[in-house]
């Protein structure tokens, strides 16, 4: 959940913060929800208001900004349903392990708080001393569908960006696995499998991803497999449900364990998901109403 606080002189500043339960939603599972005719979509709206949050990033904003006529307008409805209760995380998973390496705790290696910070300014440029205007900090400020509108002017930049990873992973496995291809015990030497660490979670994830893609000879890398690698990354480090593509679902449930073991659904799980989230917020319910000692 996002909120704004303002300090003793005056400047603002921003809190992101999961309430009780991480979720991360692949842009398949935000499009069905959104158009869902069944119960589903306000079930989850429901959780979100219960004690959920949804993991967002840039990553997904690739696929829902932009002309997309009536599945767009009920995307945006969908997420402005939301509320503040979301968290902006990097779409860059290298830059998380790179903050993971410096030390920093969890929330801070995968926090997107410039892009925050960015959309505030934005929003309140023309609010100054003498202007007569009002910032209003409601909830409404931080609804997620006026965050994705913001985001849309980037439409083309992102996909270049995306295209650029999907150049990159595409490499770099294909670099390795010749290397591995001409001296098989080279990718334990040069990725060994670690050991999961809850402070590197995003690190242990990159790792082991690239150890699998290189291994999996058989498959051949796709266009928009940069993108689904750092969705796999983000949804396995910080999430504790979350839905990916059945490929990636598979290739994050082998990770060695123990680790942080998100619980992973595909399309036609969703139902399934439901229900284990709202088991979940039903038992976090019960754990809060017990006195304390």
């Amino acid at each position: 959940m996002i909120t704004a606080l303002c300090g003793t002189n005056g400047a603002l500043t921003f809190q992101a913060s999961v309430s009780g339960i991480a979720i991360y939603l692949d842009n398949f599972a935000i499009k069905v929800l959104a158009k869902d005719q069944s119960s589903l979509r306000q079930r989850f709206i429901t959780a979100v208001q219960r004690g959920a949050d949804l993991l967002f990033s840039t990553a997904h904003a690739v696929e829902i900004v932009g002309p997309l006529g009536g599945s767009s307008d009920a995307v945006k409805k969908f997420l402005d349903d939301l509320g503040p209760h979301w968290y902006p995380v990097e779409f860059l998973v290298f830059d998380v392990v790179k903050r993971e390496s410096e030390g920093a705790s969890p929330d801070k290696s995968c926090f997107a708080g410039e892009l925050l910070t960015s959309y505030f300014a934005s929003h309140t440029s023309g609010y100054h001393s003498g202007s007569g205007k009002v910032i209003d900090l409601s909830e409404r400020f931080f609804r997620l569908g006026n965050f994705v509108d913001w985001l849309a002017p980037e439409r083309d930049s992102f996909r270049a960006s995306c295209a650029q990873l999907d150049s990159t992973v595409e490499e770099a496995v294909g670099r390795l696995r010749a290397k591995a291809k001409k001296d098989p015990s080279w990718l334990d030497k040069v990725i060994p499998q670690s050991k999961f660490d809850p402070s590197k979670a995003a690190t242990f994830a990159v790792a082991t991803l690239m150890r699998n893609l290189v291994s999996d000879r058989g498959y051949r890398l796709k266009k928009g497999d940069g993108i689904d690698f750092c969705h796999a990354v983000m949804a396995s480090s910080f999430a504790n449900f979350a839905t990916l593509d059945k490929q990636w679902k598979r290739r994050v449930e082998g990770f060695p364990k123990p680790n942080r073991e998100t619980r992973i659904y595909y399309e036609p799980e969703l139902g399934l998901m439901m229900e284990d989230i709202e088991a979940a917020l039903d038992q976090l319910a019960k754990m809060n109403r017990i006195p304390r000692a």
